[in-house]
Parts: structure tokens; sequence; C-alpha cells
């Protein structure tokens, strides 16, 4: 049974055809694509927001290669720990869908998954995985999922709202927070940057009870060139990289990179 609540109300949505449905009558249509859009005007910033297609077709293709496959057996391996099957289970800032699709296949259950983004590019990208995943254009900061209702959100590399991620869990629910620590893809920073700055990570550590805290480090080998290159523009490095180190791009082939994340699980009471 799903949990989808209407991004205006926050009334139970119902299923009507092709179309959820309110009890206000607010109605969304399901795409041809199979996914929904419950991203409000009010809720974006720019008329596509988020991650443009060709950094998330740089995403697809890095990960579908299996190179970040380390940290989602990590983050199975706290779902399945921590939160008994079946479950309802959000993933927040899925992006194009490689994670939420790859933590369906290895959960192998009956538990309800979602995948939000507030890229329509990302999640029109995620519904060629599967179908049998909520693909939901949204926002985190209005997510559109009833109150109290889900047991677990996990939440890779992305921007989080803790008031929403508060309202919509179950008491004693969990979110699995991944972020990148100082060292995280540091020969790119040693290319891009004159200087490498160690920021504090204060500031994206939830206000939550923390549950288990780890870090996971890991060396990868990219082997080619194109490999490189779509590591590399997947992340905001590339748009920062300045006019005159460019040229550095034209010399990238077979590369060495530090994965360095933290990987926190919280409990909401």
């Amino acid at each position: 049974m799903h949990q989808l609540a209407c991004p205006k109300c926050h009334e139970p949505l119902v299923l009507n055809q092709k179309s959820y449905r309110c009890f206000h009558g607010h109605c969304y249509d399901i795409a041809k694509q199979k996914y929904i859009n419950l991203l409000l005007n009010p809720d974006k910033a720019t008329n596509n927001p988020g991650d443009n297609k060709e950094s998330l077709l740089c995403r697809q293709h890095h990960l579908n290669k299996g190179y970040y496959d380390g940290i989602l057996n990590e983050v199975v391996q706290c779902i399945e720990k921590y939160t008994p099957s079946p479950r309802q289970l959000l993933d927040l800032g899925c992006g194009e869908g490689y994670y939420t699709y790859r933590i369906k296949q290895l959960l192998n259950d009956d538990s309800t998954i979602y995948g939000l983004d507030i890229s329509k590019a990302g999640i029109q990208m995620a519904t060629k995985y599967t179908k049998d995943i909520y693909w939901i254009v949204g926002n985190s900061k209005n997510i559109p999922i009833l109150d109290h209702s889900l047991d677990v959100i996990t939440a890779l590399f992305t921007v989080v709202n803790v008031a929403e991620l508060k309202r919509c869990l179950k008491n004693n629910g969990y979110i699995i927070h991944v972020t990148a620590n100082p060292y995280h893809l540091v020969e790119f920073k040693e290319l891009i940057y004159d200087e490498i700055k160690v920021k504090s990570d204060q500031y994206i550590r939830l206000p939550f009870d923390i549950i288990e805290s780890y870090d996971y480090k890991q060396t990868i080998h990219l082997k080619n060139r194109e490999d490189t290159l779509n590591l590399l523009q997947m992340t905001p490095h590339y748009y920062h990289i300045k006019k005159e180190r460019r040229p550095i791009l034209e010399t990238l082939g077979e590369f060495d990179v530090t994965i360095d994340i933290r990987i926190t699980v919280y409990q909401v009471s």
C-alpha cells in the first residue's frame, strides 16, 4: 500500500484510472513513462530544476559500471540491519535512479519503494530501470508522502530538509545518510584547485539520535578516459574548473581515485 500524499494539502492520494486524486479534488496524472509529477511551481526556482541531463547521463554511465557498488552495498546492509521487511522506503534525491533500483533488487522483498528527485529528466531516466518503484518528481522541502508513514529514508550525497524528514518518518524510523568526507575524490581536487580546503562537516550533521556512524574508504581504478570524465562530470568539481586549468581534461585517461565517505544511521523519535 503506497503512502503518497498531495503536495498541496498533504491528504492521501488515491489512484483513479491513470491519475492520483486527493479528497480535495487535486489531480495528478501518471506520465506515459510511469512516473508522477508532484512538484509544485512554488517549489521550484527554475523551469528545469535539479541536475542537467548531461550530468545525469555521466552519473548513469559511471554507476552502471559498478564503480560505486561498494557504497550501495553498505547502504543495503544498513537497511537490512535496522529495518524489518517489508518496509516503506524513500530514496531521497534519487537522480537517475540507479541506487534506488539496485536497493530494490538487493532487498528482494515486498518493500514499497519511492524514488524522489527534483529533476524531471532524472526521473524520466529512472523509469527505464523498472516501473516497479514509485518514481516521483518532487522537492525534498515538500515531500509528497503522508505524515509518519516511512520506515527508512536513504539520502546519498543529497540535500535534506530536517523538518520534512521528521514529518515523514514513523516514530523510531531511520535515516541512512551518505556524505562526502574532505578527501573524497581528492585526486580530482588536486588537479582542479589551487588549494584544497578542508571544511568542517558540522553543518551537514542531522539533529537526530546517531545509531551508527562510520567512514568507508576505497580506491577505485577508472579504466579509461571515458570513465574518468564520467565521474568528474557527475560532480560539482567539473563546473568549478577554471579556464586556465581546462587543458588538464585533455590529459586524463586511466585514473585512480579515492572514495572517502561517512555513512551515518540516525533514528528519529
